[in-house]
């Protein structure tokens, strides 16, 4: 897992090919020591000179490998040899987010599906009804296609088991019967085929790690972004994050992050898996009945 517990902040300016000033700052973060921080942060800042001077666009947000996120660190979970196996951080719009070092979640985001594809999956039902052939109804919604492609997975892959989450936007599902290894073949293979959003798995892999939100996006439940971000710098920005998440708590109470819908496939939990699972449930509320944010 890739987690900092020391950041530095480098700024700097650069010239445009053009002659136009532009400020810019670096953040970087390190495991190791603030000096090792303070180095990453000033690297950066030469090669994003450089990019500038040369007309080059900002980098995308994860488009190094390595790069650590600019998350706070709440909780760390140790596993029975003292490792890291896991850890609670608070993501850059201020929610909770499961890091987990080998327990696999897998996001897929659905689109609404629009009413010209209803009308076609529709009059595909009714052909396939006069015609005889099961081929012509292919579902249309995008959540009945994700259901059978999972189906699909689990029926090609029997060892697998899944337990199936709704989530406000689309599915999660957590695999229970073994730990993968983030960017490894067999998880990736998995996340491609079942529909997992590219930059959720381009993530995954440059933060050595699985990630799952744990509680509700702020403006899903009527609460406003933080108005800084970690690291803070100096006492009026940490009473300023205090006083916002003490709101945001209270906002995120009538509210759930995703909901159980099924368990599937092998019923044999790996000894490693209950643990996470249980402190995914119990935080994502994902048992509660109450609305998804």
């Amino acid at each position: 897992m890739q987690l900092a517990r020391f950041w530095s902040k480098v700024e700097s300016t650069a010239q445009t090919p053009a002659g136009k000033s532009v400020p810019f700052a670096c953040w970087r973060g390190s495991a190791h020591s603030a000096a090792d921080a303070n180095r990453l942060a000033r690297e950066a800042a030469e090669r994003m000179a450089a990019r500038i001077s040369n007309g080059e666009w900002f980098p995308q947000r994860y488009a190094y490998p390595g790069r650590l996120l600019r998350e706070e660190v709440l909780q760390e979970i140790h596993g029975a040899h003292g490792d890291v196996e896991a850890a609670l951080t608070r993501n850059a719009y201020g929610a909770e987010v499961l890091n987990a070092g080998r327990l696999l979640f897998i996001d897929v985001d659905l689109p609404s599906p629009s009413a010209g594809a209803l009308a076609a999956n529709l009059l595909g039902r009714l052909a396939g009804a006069l015609l005889g052939s099961r081929s012509a109804a292919l579902p249309a919604d995008p959540l009945e296609a994700a259901h059978v492609k999972r189906r699909q997975w689990l029926a090609e892959h029997p060892q697998w088991g899944m337990r199936i989450y709704r989530t406000r936007s689309g599915l999660r599902y957590l695999v229970t019967h073994a730990l993968f290894e983030p960017g490894g073949a067999e998880a990736e293979a998995a996340m491609q085929f079942l529909g997992c959003d590219p930059a959720y798995l381009q993530l995954c892999r440059s933060q050595k790690s699985f990630r799952a939100r744990l509680t509700p996006k702020p403006w899903r439940c009527g609460a406003d972004r933080p108005a800084g971000r970690f690291p803070f710098e100096g006492p009026a920005e940490q009473e300023q994050m205090a006083a916002w998440r003490a709101e945001y708590e209270v906002a995120c109470q009538p509210y759930a992050s995703c909901a159980l819908l099924e368990v599937c496939g092998n019923r044999q939990i790996h000894p490693a898996v209950p643990a996470l699972l249980n402190l995914h449930d119990e935080r994502s509320r994902a048992e509660s009945g109450l609305p998804l944010a």
